[in-house]
């Protein structure tokens, strides 16, 4: 027997381990980005906030913390509830440039029928519905955003475009852009 063949071996076993070590370093890493970007989306439900401001067109002279008015953000599918946050209390407040901001935190009920739910099953929602109780019933949405944060991980941005109120109800129906996140679960 050759005496460099144990000598050749060993470098060859060594070789092939580091070749080993690497490759499943890489995969390790790979996949666990994988799995950290998907497990968010894929967890049950337990908790969910949104913090919307809403800017209408009007002249009213009002900086008000209402402490008793109902306010909620849904979202739905086929007129369905998904998902709901609500509030006893909201903020209006006069900008000086014939402009009222309404703005609210809302938190989901414990019981709410989304508890549960996986978190990506919301991104079936066909739209989105607001309303501020104190607003007046026919107002002009100049614009607004709605932050919705799940879990305390995964957080919806969601635009609120120009619009015309329809009995205090504002909606959102636009939502490719709320959900772009939530693309990279399959």
């Amino acid at each position: 027997m050759d005496p460099n063949f144990g000598k050749t071996l060993s470098y060859i076993i060594v070789f092939f381990g580091t070749l080993c070590v690497l490759l499943g370093s890489i995969g390790t890493y790979y996949f666990g980005k994988q799995v950290e970007t998907i497990a968010p989306y894929k967890q049950k439900i337990r908790t969910a906030t949104a913090t919307v401001e809403v800017t209408i067109l009007s002249e009213e002279k009002i900086y008000v913390n209402y402490m008793d008015r109902g306010d909620y953000i849904t979202f739905k599918k086929n007129n369905q509830t998904l998902l709901t946050m609500s509030s006893t209390k909201c903020t209006a407040k006069q900008t000086g440039e014939g402009k009222v901001i309404y703005s609210a935190i809302f938190n989901m009920y414990a019981k709410d029928k989304a508890v549960g739910k996986p978190v990506y099953f919301i991104k079936d929602s066909d739209y989105i519905q607001i309303e501020f109780v104190p607003m007046p019933e026919k107002s002009k949405v100049l614009s607004g955003e709605a932050i919705c944060t799940i879990n305390n991980n995964v957080r919806i941005e969601i635009t609120i475009p120009p619009q015309e109120t329809k009995e205090k109800k504002i909606f959102v129906y636009d939502l490719k852009d709320a959900f772009l996140e939530f693309e990279k679960v399959k």
